[in-house]
């Protein structure tokens, strides 16, 4: 059987760091390199040239960034908020830019050269929620209105100040040591916003984050032109290009989606997510979010007992020193852990008190059943080991095999941490919920047997230092609304 094709997956997870660091080192080359040569050097073009390309291309750079900011304002999304201050930046200062070439509608002045200085600073202060731990970055949040009008209001006050007072601002000039140091500062911030959306990309998979990833890469390249004394250069007009195709790159993509009714789920989170359970939910396949779907039709505790532990098991593959697209098998592996309990009676699942022997032996399959479910897709046969082996024990007894130590896969191992501190700590049909710090305890008390001594250590760790919420957040919608029965899903595979 052959897996329908994720059109989303447009890059492997191990090529996308060359081929990002190969686009960063050609786009930074061109800049820095090309003005050292005789070619370079040369001064292309004219002052009227640059007049007419600045200002109509950033006053187009102006609207889209104006149509991100007023789309954010009505419904209320920081993120989309964030975004266009940023590029709000970079295009308004730039159009004074533009406006103030000498030789056309004024004369010699120090505002040309000043705009475009501070453009790149100004852009990194719009961001500094996404550059921040998110912690100290939701106080932000919670009034993104201010921080977004106070921001924008600054770039439109500075660049009528300019217009007004062309001396206003100090000016470094191109190629100058203060100009080299805040054009490094710029690049540094936009390159760690665009590795942000790389790392993103590799456990969401999603194309969007690519394409937020160049738009920051060619912002990032275009204050390079700085490094160099070389105005009116070929190096001066690609700075022009790769900033005014960064703006329309970062701007234009968020639209499209939001016309696809997908601004939320493909852009806004991507763009300051730092959290992976936000890549996670996003780069979910349709099988996966019908077998979660599925099994909130079959067993709502159940279903929100998969969400919990899978947003813990990422965290804590993240504390055991996971990355990438192994903290998206792990997520993956953990939401659909339980989804053997889909062929498990009802009245078993169900029951309030105590099983008996046969009726936990019955109980005891679904790990096995979820195997074979997740291994009859080619796109998630990967997980089913894992799966299989969630109620494995470090000591050897545990189930289904019988399995121990380094023979039992290590994602297993976290699950197998999280699951079990989940339903400790949280009431279930058959017992009440034992709460957080007795949960802990148990598994100190069995680490080394039942559990991985490794991750019970980090486990506890990570819950006495970051806590753990109450229900499931980032994930709560995952397979809310049930689009089949476990019927369809089976036969989605087979058609597969």
């Amino acid at each position: 059987m052959t897996a329908p094709i994720d059109r989303r997956n447009i890059m492997s997870s191990r090529a996308v760091i060359p081929v990002w660091t190969s686009l960063v080192a050609m786009l930074a080359g061109v800049q820095l390199i090309v003005p050292l040569t005789d070619v370079g050097q040369a001064e292309v073009g004219s002052e009227v040239a640059l007049f007419w390309l600045v200002v109509i291309a950033a006053s187009l750079c102006v609207v889209t960034a104006f149509a991100v900011l007023y789309r954010a304002w009505a419904d209320d999304t920081a993120e989309l908020g964030l975004i266009g201050a940023f590029f709000m930046a970079v295009s308004v200062l730039p159009l004074v830019h533009g406006i103030t070439t000498p030789g056309v509608l004024v004369g010699a002045n120090e505002a040309t050269m000043t705009s475009v200085l501070w453009a790149g600073p100004m852009a990194v202060a719009a961001s500094v929620p996404m550059l921040i731990p998110r912690r100290t970055a939701m106080p932000i949040l919670q009034r993104w209105r201010v921080w977004v009008g106070a921001n924008v209001g600054l770039q439109f006050g500075i660049s009528a100040l300019l217009l007004v007072v062309p001396t206003a601002l100090p000016l470094a000039p191109m190629g100058s040591l203060s100009a080299r140091i805040l054009a490094a500062a710029v690049f540094a911030a936009c390159l760690a916003l665009s590795q942000r959306h790389v790392r993103l990309y590799r456990i969401s998979q999603n194309p969007m984050s690519l394409a937020v990833s160049g738009a920051y890469v060619l912002v990032a390249s275009s204050v390079l032109v700085w490094v160099n004394d070389s105005p009116m250069s070929l190096g001066f007009w690609l700075a022009h290009v790769f900033d005014i195709a960064g703006v329309f790159l970062g701007t234009v993509v968020g639209f499209v989606a939001y016309r696809r009714g997908q601004l939320d789920r493909l852009i806004l989170k991507p763009l300051v997510a730092r959290d992976p359970l936000d890549a996670l939910e996003l780069g979910l396949e349709p099988v996966v979010r019908r077998f979660v779907a599925d099994l909130h039709d079959k067993d709502e505790v159940t279903h929100e007992h998969v969400k919990r532990t899978a947003e813990l098991a990422i965290r804590l593959a993240q504390a055991c020193g996971m990355s990438g697209t192994d903290l998206r098998t792990t997520g993956i592996a953990a939401l659909l852990h339980d989804v053997g309990k889909l062929e498990i009676d009802d009245a078993v699942l169900n029951k309030p008190g105590g099983l008996t022997d046969a009726e936990f032996d019955h109980i005891k399959t679904h790990a096995v059943i979820g195997e074979r479910l997740l291994t009859a897709s080619d796109g998630l046969a990967h997980i089913g080991p894992i799966v299989k082996q969630h109620h494995e024990r470090v000591d050897g007894r545990g189930y289904p095999n019988g399995v121990m130590g380094a023979d039992i896969h290590p994602m297993a191992k976290i699950i197998a941490v999280c699951d079990a501190f989940d339903a400790m700590a949280h009431t279930r049909q058959y017992r009440e919920g034992m709460g957080i710090e007795r949960a802990l305890g148990i598994l100190q008390e069995h680490a080394g047997s039942q559990w991985d001594s490794f991750v019970v250590a980090n486990m506890v760790h990570l819950v006495r230092t970051d806590g753990v919420p109450a229900a499931p957040t980032v994930l709560a919608d995952v397979g809310r609304s049930a689009s089949s029965c476990c019927g369809d899903v089976m036969a989605e595979l087979a058609a597969s």
